[in-house]
């Protein structure tokens, strides 16, 4: 793979890119939500980037807001607080967009038009300020499988419609980003826009979780290799 320079890498996401303030760099999140660190602290340290900024908030939803109050720190709102800031991204940045909406889908939204909306706009206001650099959009984690949806009430029916949701917003999210008349790459060429499914690369790093025994913050078949074959499959896709 070519050589890559990582002048500056910025985050927008909600509970799963969260970093917390223990990050070193730039960070407005709120808390890990994990007993270490987190995958964008992963990259960071992997690519050796001379600028890191993380606007993850954990609990934020695709717009505006988040899943604790109202009007702040929800995806869109991140990408329109940083953009206030940085009319016009320079360099040769590299920007994960990981776009928000299963918190939405949680809490009872039950139609994916807001979400896809809220997300298309967010991808045309990076990507109009870009000059160059690179663009990965994360696709929408099915959280059907886990430990709170399992034991949420009406748990069934929750995993089937959080399944369907995301499912179906992850088709838009193709859409937006490969339209052959409408989608990003076709719109902004100079740019390296690439669309990630995170699932099989999530699905992976559980395969060696111990699932029979209770969580302890301490399991002894979790490997820190695990994480850094996650992250190298994320990184394979700007080389």
């Amino acid at each position: 793979p070519r050589e890559f320079r990582c002048q500056s890498f910025i985050v927008f996401g909600d509970s799963l890119s969260d970093d917390g303030v223990e990050a070193v760099g730039e960070s407005h999140g709120f808390t890990r939500n994990s007993n270490g660190k987190i995958w964008p602290e992963y990259v960071e340290r992997m690519l050796q980037c001379d600028e890191y900024v993380n606007y993850a908030y954990s609990g934020a939803k695709s717009g505006l807001d988040n899943f604790y109050f109202d009007g702040w720190s929800g995806v869109s709102w991140q990408v329109q607080r940083y953009l206030e800031n940085h009319l016009y991204v320079n360099g040769e940045p590299l920007i994960i967009f990981q776009t928000g909406g299963v918190i939405d889908y949680f809490t009872g939204e039950k139609d994916s038009t807001n979400v896809i909306a809220n997300i298309e706009a967010s991808v045309e206001n990076i990507t109009k300020t870009m000059n160059s650099g690179t663009l990965i959009v994360l696709t929408l984690l099915d959280l059907g499988t886990s430990p709170g949806v399992r034991a949420a009430e009406e748990s069934a029916d929750l995993q089937q419609r959080l399944g369907e949701l995301v499912a179906e917003t992850n088709r838009h999210l193709a859409r937006i980003v490969f339209d052959s008349e409408r989608g990003a790459r076709q719109l902004y060429p100079k740019l390296r826009i690439r669309l990630l499914d995170i699932n099989p690369v999530v699905l992976e790093a559980m395969n060696s979780l111990n699932t029979s025994e209770p969580f302890t913050f301490h399991n002894v078949n979790i490997k820190l290799v695990l994480v850094y074959t996650s992250v190298y499959f994320v990184s394979r896709t700007f080389r």
